[in-house]
């Protein structure tokens, strides 16, 4: 007798199925997570890059202005540079709104620092929340990967108690000091009234803010040290910033200029 063959193809039993769920759930559950932290690590090092580009836009902007941007208007000021809108360039890849801050130590600020969270439950602090030198300097120091101490801000608790919170942290320290010394030498402005009649003048910033009127008394000598290219120097021949008569824009000396009563002479 000729033995039979069944054509009918072999089948998982329950047994082997249940088995060869297990076994790819197990492999899962390994993986994943492997592969979400390899996913999150990508963007943060896509934003780490982005910072890095925003901090060489804001020390040109401090070249071509002669003054760094504010926390009020850094994205409408690195917009050109960046190529980009002020919203987009405001927030990160998770549409998390992006920190600018400046050293509140000194003025002209000589550092400035843009932070991004890379997790949608951990909140950065404002600008209003790092006013103080200190605060600024704890954020500063801290080593990327590692979370600032509360002490500078209450905020960083929450990120504390993440585990590897300090990761999803990215900050762009910028140092503005090599800009202040190679290409915004500081340069004094000298204003003699030899006249008998009180004149003024006014300061306007390479951003185009203008200070208010300063009165020079009739007989005074006034000095305006610490002033950087892009500022420009209105002078008016009566008090309050009345009867513009010339204006000076600096670029790469000081200047001395004497009122005679009646117009300001450039020396």
């Amino acid at each position: 007798m000729n033995a039979r063959f069944s054509s009918r193809p072999a089948a998982f039993t329950l047994i082997e199925l249940v088995g060869v769920l297990a076994i790819m759930a197990i492999m899962a559950a390994v993986i994943a997570p492997s592969a979400l932290r390899s996913m999150n690590r990508t963007a943060e090092q896509a934003e780490a890059q982005n910072l890095s580009g925003l901090g060489a836009q804001v020390a040109l902007y401090l070249r071509d202005q002669g003054t760094a941007p504010t926390p009020a208007n850094w994205t409408t000021a690195l917009a050109q540079y960046a190529g980009m809108s002020s919203v987009n360039l405001g927030a990160n890849s998770l549409g998390i709104s992006r920190v600018y801050v400046t050293d509140p130590a000194a003025n002209p600020t000589p550092r400035a620092m843009i932070l991004s969270s890379m997790r949608r439950n951990l909140a950065l602090p404002t600008a209003a929340n790092i006013a103080t030198a200190a605060a600024f300097s704890s954020i500063w120091q801290t080593p990327d990967g590692s979370v600032p101490p509360v002490s500078g801000w209450a905020g960083w608790a929450g990120w504390a108690a993440t585990a590897g919170g300090g990761e999803y942290l990215v900050i762009q320290r910028i140092n503005l000091g090599y800009v202040y010394a190679t290409d915004l030498r500081n340069f004094t402005i000298t204003l003699n009234n030899r006249s008998g009649a009180v004149a003024s003048y006014k300061l306007v910033s390479g951003s185009g803010a203008a200070g208010p009127a300063v009165n020079v008394a009739a007989g005074a000598n006034v000095m305006l040290p610490n002033q950087t290219p892009k500022t420009q120097i209105s002078l008016y021949t009566a008090a309050g910033g009345v009867g513009l008569n010339y204006s000076y824009v600096i670029s790469a000396s000081g200047k001395t200029f004497d009122f005679d009563g009646v117009n300001w002479i450039p020396q």
